[in-house]
């Protein structure tokens, strides 16, 4: 708790005067996910509604995403039209906003913590394996949440089957928090330059590198396999498992209670050079707290023009190792442009990549007016993603997103996505695909 008011405070004093006091309260909601869903239908068994109850990653991303968003856009709102003191409006706005960031980090549905299970669980549904995420019952304060209700032989069928995954399983629930921010830091910057929204980027930040610090602990006290988290210290068992992709899943042994296979890794359960790795990984989390935008400065200027841009590092654990990639914002005028460069690395070997995005460019077409957001990726990553190897494979990606303006607030849309073999933040596919996203985006 002492943490947060320092940060509360930290924030209250650095948080720059917004240039622009254009707000636009941007929601998407993809309502449709192919081939995903098709995938998580045939997991969860219940037809096509079913698929919902194991949302993919853009999904979930965008419940968690939105419900920030719109709380944001509330206390702005109020912030703007409210008439009372300066001091007393200051007061409410700025603590009032940073305690209703930490109450949504807790809730049970649509929280950072609900968010990052559901990414673990987005993995297993390609997989045929079926789970429950026990923020929905474990309550606001438990001290472990966890993806339960999973059958050792899916694990052990899962990593059998395809090893890549199974190690990006692990990690996908910390990749999703650090997505969080890229979203909300790329939303901010684009649409809402005069949001408090620092200590969104704090949290989950914070929150990965305390887990990717611990050493993990086994749980011998849970006697049923049903109530028994998939993997314990996510970091911990990506490690391991990087190390040792072709081990079989029984290899872990028994569980303390005499039934199942010990599925919690511990700091102690690995080699000395997988414990070197693990701490080479923790000591370079500290790039993901370099960026302006971290302590309040929400663009910078360049010239005398009317452009604004910025900047982030990030370092995000993968299936085959890890992505250290600088991403930079930059606006002009109307046009808003993403530009990024990935540094992949297996164990010994770097694998460069390099990332551009439009976002929103508005064109009309008759009478319909229309937001084109096109991206294109392309650079190499270990063969076979692959941890040992030093092998380059290409990895390329061309996506395109199409808003249509058929009501001022109301713009469904339609994203096609397609890659090649490799890992991409929030792409719950590590092979080559074509995927279709449509969806309602709602714009205030």
């Amino acid at each position: 708790m002492n943490v947060k008011l320092f940060l509360i405070l930290l924030f209250l004093t650095v948080s720059a005067s917004a240039e622009d006091k254009t707000s636009i309260l941007k929601l998407d909601l993809p309502l449709f996910d192919l081939p995903y869903q098709i995938d998580a239908m045939a997991t969860v068994g219940y037809g096509f509604l079913g698929s919902y109850a194991n949302p993919g990653m853009a999904q979930s991303l965008a419940v968690t995403t939105n419900i920030f968003s719109g709380f944001h856009y509330g206390m702005r709102a109020f912030y703007d039209s409210s008439n009372m003191n300066d001091i007393l409006k200051n007061i409410i706005y700025y603590a009032g906003t940073a305690m209703g960031d930490g109450v949504i980090f807790y809730l049970p549905f649509g929280n950072v913590t609900w968010m990052h299970e559901e990414f673990h669980r987005a993995v297993m549904s390609r997989y045929g394996v079926n789970s429950f995420n026990s923020a929905y019952t474990a309550g606001p304060f438990s001290e472990t949440i966890s993806v339960i209700h999973i059958t050792d032989e899916d694990l052990i069928r899962f990593k059998a089957e395809n090893p890549g995954d199974f190690i990006r399983m692990h990690e996908a629930g910390i990749e999703s928090e650090y997505l969080l921010i890229d979203t909300l830091q790329m939303n901010n910057f684009f649409y809402n330059k005069n949001y408090f929204a620092e200590l969104v980027y704090w949290l989950p930040s914070i929150s990965s590198v305390a887990y990717i610090m611990s050493d993990g602990m086994k749980r011998d006290n849970e006697k049923t396999i049903t109530e028994r988290d998939f993997t314990g210290a996510d970091p911990i068992a990506w490690v391991y498992d990087l190390f040792k992709p072709n081990e079989p899943y029984t290899a872990r042994g028994i569980h303390a209670s005499g039934n199942g296979i010990d599925r919690y890794r511990t700091f102690d359960d690995l080699t000395d050079p997988e414990r070197d790795y693990m701490k080479q990984v923790r000591i370079w989390q500290i790039v993901n707290f370099i960026s302006p935008m971290m302590f309040g400065f929400k663009s910078i200027p360049w010239g005398k023009g009317d452009i604004r841009w910025n900047f982030a590092f990030r370092y995000i654990l993968t299936s085959f190792g890890t992505d250290l990639s600088l991403k930079m914002l930059l606006n002009i005028n109307t046009l808003n442009f993403i530009a990024a460069y990935h540094n992949y690395q297996n164990y010994k070997h770097i694998f460069p990549a390099i990332e551009f995005e439009m976002i929103d460019y508005p064109i009309k077409i008759g009478n319909l007016g229309l937001y084109i957001s096109p991206g294109i990726m392309f650079g190499m990553q270990p063969k076979e993603q692959n941890f040992f190897s030093s092998k380059a494979e290409f990895i390329g990606l061309v996506s395109g997103r199409v808003d249509f303006k058929i009501h001022k607030n109301w713009l469904p849309f339609l994203e096609i996505t397609a890659k090649t073999n490799g890992w991409v933040v929030g792409n719950e596919f590590t092979e080559k695909n074509i995927a279709a996203k449509f969806g309602i985006s709602a714009r205030f």
